[in-house]
């Protein structure tokens, strides 16, 4: 157990002497200072359509490109380390647990562009084990995170929360090559961007990524180690102004091993592969015309995944996953007080292996008004029907509101719905039910937001959510162990955020959350879940040239749940970053400075990053 007065201590010492040097090295400056947070920023993940931030009555994040080079991060799980309420830690060296406010594994929809990503479905592995790691981080523009249930906009498996990875268009010719390394990878990159030539604006990018071998005792950290490449293609073609087409292709390759592990009852398993080819196309048209803004897109995507058993030395198993989505909306601007929205979607997933070869197919219908009642009020209500071939049909309902006081303060409510169909693996596949019914959410939340200036903004947010027949393998039917819809938890929380503009290009950001995730059958806590989470960041930008940037962040929980004890732990970690105007950039930083190893925690110790990058 960690001596938490002690860690906290020190780095808040390692803070305020950040701080003080950020300080001292800046009061005599007076220049025009960079803005550090956006308050009128658009986002399009709540509602499919653009929407101010501080209109959507859901709680939404917001991570810039400058937030992800800021922090060093060299994949996406490192740029979603100090998210809200976000917790991804290794699962016990087979990748990452995605959950958002104590939420499953299974409950968060991960997008790429607004659109699916191939991944291996569900089962005792879900497809969020694996989807973060696979994306490239050097070629996105922003990443959106929507949290609380959003089935109705999203269907199947936004069960806790909707991540949306958005990738930098065309925009000039340019060339970026980087080079990246830390403690657990090594990457180079590049991207390309033609610009615009006539009618048609393209971007490449390209990534190869090395994962470095870390013994399995090192706090259950990943086993896979050996080289990723990830390549990209974005075409843009402007038929007019009104009228474009948008192709995006998208290919990894995984070409891993992993080393023999044991567990306390012997060896677990064998020297082994780790193979995955996983690629995507999508082609999307986008129209509009006096008070009408529609697009219609088709997606395939397929992975291919070979694995030597865990159990079994030199046993091969080979697993090929498809699907196809095809979705059509049209968003109709009735009056200067109301936007309807509404489309279809069309989805086939499809699953082959030893034991399997099934596919499902599912069709969709949805609606939801954007409805401005005053200069005050704004009401969106929408819902969602789907039909799955397997188990019938469900409908997905949300309302939210907010409700301006005046252009700097405002109160958000908001009930949703969601739920996750049976995947292919439970219903057909090891320990499958032809049975199970889909699992159900239901939360609900309220929040204030408070801008006391143009440099301090505050919002407090209380949230409750509740999952109801959850999938589980129930076994208690040993030896025939099968999945039941057995499960259901809650969880309830607070949210509060403040960000406050210090001057001198220095900023500081201070997060709370409280959160009480329960599993409701055997009255326990869930895994991976803090009672209290505690985030202080400090980011300081050179005023005048703004060539350094400095981010600072300690983050310590009390009452971290995680296999059936409870710890409480903090970390001090930081950035550097140095740019020669807009072509030259290069950063170094340490996480976990203080040195803490907790082996359930997934935390191994201190590790270190640094990087390059140069645009021409």
């Amino acid at each position: 157990m960690m001596k938490s007065k002690k860690g906290l201590s020190e780095s808040l010492l390692m803070t305020l002497l950040i701080g003080g040097n950020v300080i001292w090295g800046g009061t005599a400056v007076h220049a025009e200072e960079p803005q550090k947070f956006v308050l009128d920023e658009y986002v399009v993940t709540a509602n499919k359509t653009e929407l101010l931030k501080k209109e959507v009555p859901q709680s939404v994040e917001v991570i810039t490109k400058e937030d992800i080079e800021n922090s060093g991060a060299t994949n996406v799980i490192d740029a979603l380390r100090t998210a809200t309420n976000i917790e991804i830690p290794e699962a016990a060296g087979v990748g990452h647990t995605l959950g958002i406010r104590g939420s499953g594994k299974n409950d968060v929809l991960v997008l790429l562009n607004g659109r699916r990503i191939p991944g291996e479905g569900y089962g005792q592995v879900s497809t969020n084990t694996y989807v973060l790691s696979r994306l490239n981080v050097n070629n996105i523009e922003r990443i959106e995170i929507l949290r609380g249930p959003a089935g109705a906009l999203y269907g199947s498996e936004a069960s806790a929360g909707v991540i949306n990875i958005i990738i930098k268009k065309p925009e000039e010719r340019s060339m970026t090559i980087g080079a990246a390394t830390n403690s657990r990878e090594m990457s180079n990159y590049y991207h390309f961007d033609s610009g615009k030539e006539g009618k048609v604006s393209a971007a490449f990018d390209a990534n190869f990524t090395k994962a470095r071998y870390f013994k399995w005792d090192d706090a259950n950290m990943s086993k896979y180690y050996g080289p990723r490449q990830n390549y990209s293609l974005d075409i843009d073609y402007e038929m007019d102004k009104n009228n474009s087409l948008n192709l995006y292709l998208d290919y990894e390759n995984t070409d891993q091993q992993f080393k023999k592990f044991t567990s306390a009852s012997g060896p677990f398993a064998y020297d082994g592969i780790y193979k995955v080819d996983r690629k995507s196309a999508s082609l999307t048209y986008n129209g509009k015309n006096t008070n009408s803004d529609y697009m219609v897109s088709a997606t395939y995507g397929e992975l291919k995944k070979d694995v030597t058993s865990a159990m079994v030395a030199s046993s091969v198993s080979r697993s090929e996953f498809k699907f196809w989505n095809v979705e059509a909306r049209d968003t109709i601007t009735l009056n200067d007080t109301n936007r309807l929205t509404f489309g279809g979607e069309f989805r086939q997933d499809g699953r082959k292996d030893s034991s399997i070869d099934e596919t499902s197919n599912q069709y969709s219908l949805f609606v939801h008004d954007e409805l401005k009642i005053g200069d005050k009020l704004l009401l969106i209500p929408a819902i969602r029907y789907d039909h799955h071939d397997s188990f019938g049909s469900e409908t997905s309902p949300n309302i939210g509101a907010t409700y301006a006081f005046t252009d700097s303060s405002r109160i958000k409510a908001n009930y949703g719905e969601g739920y996750r169909a049976p995947s292919i693996s439970e219903l057909y596949g090891t320990y499958s039910n032809a049975d199970l019914k889909p699992e159900k959410s239901k939360g609900y939340e309220l929040s204030y937001e408070q801008e006391f200036d143009d440099k301090t903004a505050a919002k407090l947010t209380y949230f409750k959510n509740k999952k109801t027949d959850a999938i589980a393998i129930d076994y208690s039917l040993a030896p025939a162990y099968q999945y039941m819809n057995i499960d259901k938890s809650s969880s309830e929380g607070v949210e509060f955020e403040i960000k406050h503009d210090l001057g001198n290009g220095f900023t500081i950001i201070g997060n709370y959350d409280y959160l009480d995730a329960m599993n409701d059958e055997t009255n326990t806590r869930l895994n991976y879940s803090a009672r209290n989470t505690y985030t202080a960041k400090m980011l300081w930008t050179e005023p005048v040239k703004q060539e350094w940037n400095i981010t600072a962040w300690n983050k310590w929980y009390s009452d971290y749940r995680a296999d059936g004890e409870n710890h409480s732990v903090n970390t001090f970690n930081f950035v550097v970053n140095k740019r020669w105007g807009e072509k030259y950039r290069a950063y170094a930083g340490i996480d976990n400075l203080f040195d803490k190893e907790i082996t359930s925690m997934r935390y191994s110790g201190r590790l270190w990053r640094v990087g390059a990058e140069m645009t021409f």
